[in-house]
Order: C-alpha cells, then structure tokens, then sequence
C-alpha cells in the first residue's frame, strides 16, 4: 500500500476509502482478516481517524465486519449467503444477456470477445487481475442489455461479488471457465436468448458450487 495523495481532510478522507474499498475488491485481502487501524494508518501515512471512518463506511456497505472489542476484519460469507447471492446474480444476468441476445451489435459483441481475449493475456501467476478482468467481462455483457434498471441494480451487487469471488480468483484462465465464457458469447452470436440464458446460468451455477465447497471447507 502506497500513502494517500491528498491532504485536505475531506481528500483524505475519501482517498482512504477508496483506497482501501479498491484494496479490499481485488482479493488483497483475505476473508475474515483482521484490518489493524493502527497499522492501516501507519502504511497510509494518514492518522486514525480518516482510517475509522473509511472501516465504518465500508461495514455500511458489507465489506467489512466491526468485532466489538476486536476492531474490523474482512467480511466473510456463508455457503448459504454465497447461494443466494448468486441465484440474485443469474437472475440478473441471465435476463440481461437474454436482452443482449436481441439486442447487441455486431461491434459490441466484437468488444465484448476482446475482453475475453484479456482474461486469457493476464499473466498466469497474476489470478487477482485475471478475476479482475473476468468480473469486467460479465459486467459489459450485463451492459449490452440496454437496461439500465437492470445494469444499476447489477451494479449495486458488485462489490459483494467481488468481495465472494475473491476467495476463489485462480478459475478464469481454466479451459472450463474459458469454455463456459465461450458459450456465453455464441450464443449472443447465435441471436439466441433463451441460450444465452441457460448459458449464462450454468455458467454461474458452477462459481456458484464451487465457491460454496470452498466457503464450507469442502476443498
């Protein structure tokens, strides 16, 4: 971690909290770790309060947890929780890839295998910023739709998405995640909503077990 920029209070304030929501998307840290404020403070360069506050915003947003005597620690998800916000995910994501099935351009859909082709030019060893990529993949397929109802709403999920899938960043260069992804995108090509559907379902049907056998120390 790099000190903040800034050093009006409210910058620093907002820095912080960016800094730190940033940190705590990309799987920097694990589930169920304990955020020490004075030492967060310390690598930020900043004083405690701006750090206490950044903690009270993010437990607001279900990032993290505030231990009463313990202090703060990463959020940490049940197999059930996972279970439900993934069957909320296919919900949305299912109905917005049927959309872009009506709906996306021949150009769009050319951008949107682009970034598949990122997710596979990650370095192999860099699984952070493959599930990085990956999570930018479903979210411009959800934007192809053209709801934008449907996208804020999806958009209200990602940080708790971010935040599950970070315990399990190593599948997006696996040849059945990039077969699943595939699937996805021929059947955009195809003008097959109900495929594109199914598609997108199974494919989250997968993360979403996966995940639940990790989370449940079933792997």
């Amino acid at each position: 971690m790099q000190p903040v920029a800034f050093r009006r209070p409210n910058q620093v304030r907002e820095a912080v909290y960016r800094h730190l929501k940033d940190l705590l998307l990309s799987g920097r840290f694990a589930p169920g770790e304990r955020l020490s404020e004075p030492l967060l403070a310390q690598t930020l360069g900043v004083s405690r309060t701006p750090v206490r506050e950044a903690l009270m915003r993010l437990s607001e947003e279900g990032l993290v947890e505030l231990v009463p005597g313990k202090g703060a620690r990463v959020r940490t998800f049940t197999p059930e929780e996972v279970e439900e916000v993934y069957r909320v995910r296919a919900l949305l994501e299912g109905e917005a890839a049927r959309e872009a099935a009506l709906k996306a351009t021949p150009e769009a859909l050319e951008a949107l295998e682009a970034r598949l082709r990122a997710i596979d030019e990650a370095a192999p060893e860099d699984h952070l910023e493959q599930m990085r990529r990956d999570l930018e993949f479903h979210k411009a397929l959800v934007r192809l739709s053209g709801n934008r109802t449907l996208f804020r709403l999806y958009e209200d999920l990602l940080s708790t998405l971010a935040l599950i899938r970070a315990a399990e960043p190593t599948r997006s260069q696996d040849p059945e995640t990039r077969r699943q992804h595939r699937a996805i995108l021929e059947a955009l090509r195809l003008r097959d909503p109900e495929g594109a559907r199914r598609a997108v379902e199974a494919h989250l049907d997968y993360f979403r077990e996966l995940l639940g056998r990790r989370l449940g120390g079933k792997e």
